[in-house]
């Protein structure tokens, strides 16, 4: 059997309100928090030298992190990779910085390369 792109969907979509973890190779800054929601977008289908093929799902999470009674927003981007029926999660590393953080990165992009500013929808 295998999986269409709603069961992919629905699959992907089940870790959405529940908790996330990120352990730092000293223990002192371990974060705990939960997945809030998450969009998701099939990047496409890749072949491997092995004739087997691989369709990979880009993920964007938003992740509430407890800090003294307001949670603090942060993003993760990370990727699923699909062979036939099995789903896994595929990022080795991801990003994943706080709102204003992320919008630095992206504004700064903006400002600094022309090539990313033309993936930008217009103002």
């Amino acid at each position: 059997m295998s999986l269409t792109k709603k069961d992919v969907r629905a699959k992907l979509q089940e870790p959405v309100g529940k908790r996330v973890k990120f352990n730092f190779p000293d223990d002192r800054d371990n974060k705990r928090g939960h997945l809030r929601e998450r969009v998701i977008v099939r990047s496409g289908w890749h072949a491997d030298g092995n004739k087997v093929g691989a369709v990979y799902w880009d993920v964007v999470d938003l992740i509430e992190f407890p800090h003294k009674g307001n949670p603090r927003q942060w993003v993760r981007i990370g990727y699923y990779r699909q062979v036939v029926d099995k789903l896994r999660w595929a990022s080795q590393t991801t990003i994943t910085e706080p709102l204003h953080q992320m919008k630095r990165i992206f504004a700064q992009a903006a400002k600094q390369k022309k090539w990313f500013r033309d993936l930008l929808p217009p103002a």
